[in-house]
């Protein structure tokens, strides 16, 4: 795999990141509303976000390491706070699964959204 096949995975994740944070926020609200607790498709979307954003750093790194940096150092602040948000927040819960749960991981949905778009911002 070449430097450019990397670049561009790192782009299509990259954006594909915020679009996919906002589906599963939106999917999580619907839940809330309804009156629901988290159910397995929240928990799915939780576990392919995460797999997502640790791909996206590794393939950071892999880059940074050929000597290709963002043009803002505060990039790797936002890769960072994306691998560790979502594991922070399952702690933070405790693997609950109630109503409350449901609203705490739209908001969750909303605020990585929040950071894929930040992290895109600082990385040109």
């Amino acid at each position: 795999m070449g430097l450019a096949t990397i670049i561009q995975l790192h782009h299509g994740i990259g954006n594909a990141a915020p679009l996919f944070m906002i589906g599963f926020g939106i999917l999580s609200l619907i839940n809330y509303i309804r009156g629901q607790g988290v159910d397995g498709s929240i928990v799915g979307a939780v576990v392919i976000g995460e797999v997502m954003m640790i791909v996206q750093v590794v393939l950071g790194l892999i880059l940074w390491l050929s000597g290709l940096f963002p043009a803002s150092i505060i990039h790797f602040l936002y890769g960072a706070l994306t691998v560790l948000a979502l594991p922070a927040l399952w702690v933070y819960t405790r693997g609950e699964m109630d109503r409350r749960a449901s609203l705490i991981w739209a908001l969750a949905g909303l605020f990585m959204m929040g950071l894929a778009l930040r992290a895109i911002g600082t990385a040109t």
